[in-house]
């Protein structure tokens, strides 16, 4: 059963998903600007790396908190906090002038950017017409923050020094939020934020136990799976890219200006990943899609361990696809199988798993990088954890009689 709701914020929803590529961005910023620090600090690539563990692991497990009180209080106030608080610390964070100091500012920065997934993802659920591809384009818009993150922060660098990765994108952040309280309140006053424009049907409390229990495992590991490779990337194109970098003639600058480059189209085809994978959730079995998208992610996997050049660079884009496809069937899935009145703290709970529990792959990368060569190793610990979203997500219950197998609804209400 569906229903086309009287009132859809499309402003409020605008500000939503371009706040979710601000998120990406803002994020992402300093595994690229670690790569300068490097220099400037005298510290080895991986000792800077683990400095972002503490914003990582804050970004998942902040994430509880702020669910329970989008659903309690506001998610509209909720994410106007989100974006003005991460504008700000991000802003101030490029002030560090020691590593101690930058590990500070990127945890500030983790506590406010935790708000946005489960608190702006519950919030494009309820105004949703067709759940699957609203989530797919909404997740299409952090996907090509996760794409421009390292080019923006390389290209930052390069013009006006580290510091500026951190004050161009704190501004943005700000000023969205800024329009976001000047200009979305009217669209979503009347709105009763507790109820979703779609329903399915309901399912036994057992089936939703089992459910969301094998989600819990899957999560994690798609939260590893994640942070592992988008974080990872710019060190691997660091290295594998130099051949490149060799016959353009360029510097050290140049170079890693490039790598950022090919990082960020590697991760844009993630934004085409999770339109196809919400387009592909909408037709078909969400737990059929995302089941695949990780068959297909192993054997690229393996191939990516053995290549270099731009012969990795389109193996690493597809692979990137096969990531973020899955997304969108995700939260389909979650969606399917969460009472209506408990999704904001059960996305806030997927939230602190995924990014809380997937920030350790920070740690196993950065020790990875710095006690091998090659990167095999860093490979071989995706391909582990695709296998066991596989094992986990072929015992879910049947997705019969969820909406993303119906018609697709009826567009927006003017």
């Amino acid at each position: 059963m569906s229903a086309t709701p009287s009132l859809r914020p499309n402003r409020a929803l605008a500000f939503v998903n371009v706040s979710h590529f601000l998120n990406h961005v803002i994020m992402l910023i300093y595994p690229t600007v670690a790569l300068t620090l490097v220099d400037v600090w005298s510290m080895s690539y991986g000792e800077l790396f683990k400095l972002f563990f503490i914003g990582s692991m804050l970004y998942g497990v902040a994430a509880l908190p702020a669910g329970w009180l989008g659903d309690r209080w506001s998610s509209w106030g909720m994410l106007a906090i989100y974006m003005i608080g991460t504008g700000i610390a991000t802003f101030l964070t490029g002030f560090a002038n020691s590593p101690t100091q930058i590990a500070i500012g990127l945890g500030i920065i983790g506590i406010f950017a935790a708000i946005y997934h489960p608190v702006g993802t519950n919030f494009v659920v309820q105004h949703a017409v067709n759940r699957a591809k609203d989530l797919g384009f909404n997740g299409a818009f952090g996907t090509v923050g996760l794409a421009a993150a390292a080019f923006i922060a390389a290209g930052l660098t390069q013009l006006w020094g580290w510091r500026a990765a951190f004050f161009v994108p704190g501004t943005a952040c700000f000023l969205l939020g800024v329009g976001f309280i000047l200009f979305t309140k009217a669209s979503v006053e009347g709105h009763d934020e507790g109820t979703s424009t779609v329903e399915d049907t309901p399912v036994s409390m057992s089936t939703t136990r089992l459910a969301l229990g094998l989600m819990a495992v899957t999560a994690l590991s798609v939260g590893l799976i994640t942070q592992a490779y988008t974080s990872g990337l710019p060190k691997v194109f660091d290295d594998t890219m130099r051949s490149l970098v060799a016959a353009f003639a360029l510097d050290r600058e140049g170079g890693l200006t490039m790598s950022s480059g090919l990082v960020t189209l590697v991760i844009l085809a993630g934004a085409v990943g999770q339109i196809l994978g919400g387009s592909l959730a909408s037709k078909y079995s969400p737990k059929g899609v995302y089941i695949c998208m990780f068959a297909i992610m192993i054997p690229l996997a393996l191939l990516a361990s053995q290549l270099d050049g731009f012969a990795l660079v389109i193996v690493a884009a597809v692979m990137m696809l096969s990531i973020t496809g899955c997304l969108p069937a995700e939260n389909c899935i979650i969606v399917r199988f969460c009472p209506e009145n408990w999704r904001a703290r059960v996305f806030s709970a997927k939230f602190v798993i995924a990014l809380g529990g997937g920030s350790f792959a920070v740690l196993v990368v950065g020790e990875v990088f710095d006690q091998t060569t090659g990167f095999i190793w860093f490979y071989g610990f995706l391909i582990g954890l695709a296998v066991v979203v596989m094992a986990f997500a072929a015992f879910l219950p049947s997705m019969k009689g969820s909406v993303e197998e119906a018609a697709p609804v009826a567009g927006p209400a003017e």
